[in-house]
């Protein structure tokens, strides 16, 4: 399993830097850009530089398009798209119409899924934050996203393997002995009371 991201990534970390900084990521710079860390503020950037962060190298570059375009870009890469939050998937939320002119959408990285089924974040967001984590909750059906906002799914990383739960073990059955097994117990002679 990977180590959770609580922190903004370290300066010159080549998964949040593209080429104009020294790094390895195809992502526009972020808005602030951050010196340190140049696709930031920018969720699509944090988003594809911590999903190949976890990998470990940068296999998924083309994850650098509007948000709510990851879940096709991940398909053309051949990444399995689900509803089940797993640590390390990327979430996919469309902002109004798919592709209209009303906004871009935002992505996420599922940093632990709770025992409750929220899901523990990282994140950062085009003119704002360079970096935050978040817990949300599928109460709303769009993961704590506001309206106009529509969950598409979740990405989920190839280096991330599910633990196998453990099977159930089902307690030994008793066995009744067969009929020829059993013992039977001798008879008692009744005595006759005088």
């Amino acid at each position: 399993m990977f180590a959770i991201r609580n922190t903004k990534p370290e300066a010159g970390n080549k998964f949040y830097n593209n080429g104009n900084n020294g790094g390895s990521s195809w992502c526009v710079n972020g808005n602030p850009t951050d010196k340190g860390c140049n696709v930031l503020a920018n969720c699509v950037g944090y988003a594809c530089g911590r999903f190949n962060e976890i990998i470990g190298s940068m296999q998924y570059k083309t994850l650098c398009c509007n948000a709510e375009n990851f879940i096709e870009r991940a398909q053309a890469a051949g990444l399995e798209i689900g509803n089940t939050p797993k640590p390390g998937a990327i979430m996919c939320w469309a902002k109004g119409s798919l592709n209209g002119n009303d906004g871009a959408g935002h992505v996420a990285v599922v940093e632990r899924v709770n025992a409750d089924g929220s899901v523990y974040t990282s994140e950062s967001s085009w003119a704002g934050a360079a970096f935050f984590n978040a817990t949300r909750s599928n109460a709303n059906g769009r993961w704590g996203m506001a309206s106009g906002h529509t969950f598409r799914g979740f990405i989920y990383n190839p280096a991330v393997k599910e633990e196998p739960k453990p099977e159930p073990k089902p307690e030994p059955k008793k066995e009744e002995p067969k009929p020829e097994q059993r013992k039977e117990e001798p008879k008692k002679e009744q005595r006759k009371q005088e």
